[in-house]
C-alpha cells in the first residue's frame, strides 16, 4: 500500500513540474525566439521546371567540390558568404543554392536572409536528391569556383 501512495506522490510531482514549465514560459510577439525561415526550400522536381526558364543566379555551396546540376553558375563555399554577395549585389535578386545533402545550402540560405537578402531558394535534400532521381550531373571543375 505504501508503494501505491509513493507512485500517486511522484505522479502528482511530475504533474506540477509540467504544469510549472508550461505556465512560467511565456512569450510576448516581440520576444519571440522561434527560428525564422525567410528562404523557400524547393524538390527535385520543383527546380527542374524552375530551370526551364532560369531566372536565378544558381549557386553550388557543397565544400569540397562535387559534380555539379547543369546552369550552375558558380561554385561558392557554404561558409563563404562574402564571395556570394560579391557576385549578388542586387539583395531582391532570385538565388538558388544547393549542396550534396541540403545541410550547407540551408546554413548558407539562412546567413544570406540574416543579411537582407528577399529571394532566397535551396534544393531541399540536395545532389542527394537530385542524382537519385536520375538528373544529370556535370563534372568537377567545369563551374566557376569563387
Amino acid at each position: 500500500m505504501n508503494n501505491k501512495y509513493f507512485l500517486i506522490g511522484v505522479i502528482g510531482i511530475i504533474v506540477a513540474g509540467v504544469f510549472y514549465l508550461t505556465s512560467s514560459v511565456t512569450l510576448s510577439p516581440e520576444d519571440d525566439s522561434s527560428e525564422s525561415v525567410d528562404y523557400v526550400s524547393v524538390s527535385s522536381e520543383e527546380l527542374e521546371k524552375m530551370l526551364e526558364n532560369k531566372d536565378f543566379v544558381f549557386i553550388d555551396v557543397h565544400t569540397p567540390e562535387q559534380e555539379h546540376i547543369p546552369s550552375t553558375d558558380f561554385m561558392i563555399p557554404f561558409d563563404e558568404v562574402d564571395k556570394i554577395e560579391s557576385v549578388i549585389d542586387n539583395k531582391d535578386q532570385k538565388v538558388v543554392l544547393y549542396c550534396r545533402s541540403g545541410s550547407m545550402s540551408k546554413i548558407a540560405a539562412n546567413e544570406l536572409v540574416e543579411r537582407g537578402y528577399t529571394n532566397i531558394y535551396e534544393l531541399n535534400n540536395g545532389m542527394n536528391e537530385w542524382g537519385a532521381k536520375g538528373n544529370n550531373t556535370v563534372p568537377k571543375g567545369s563551374i566557376e569556383t569563387l
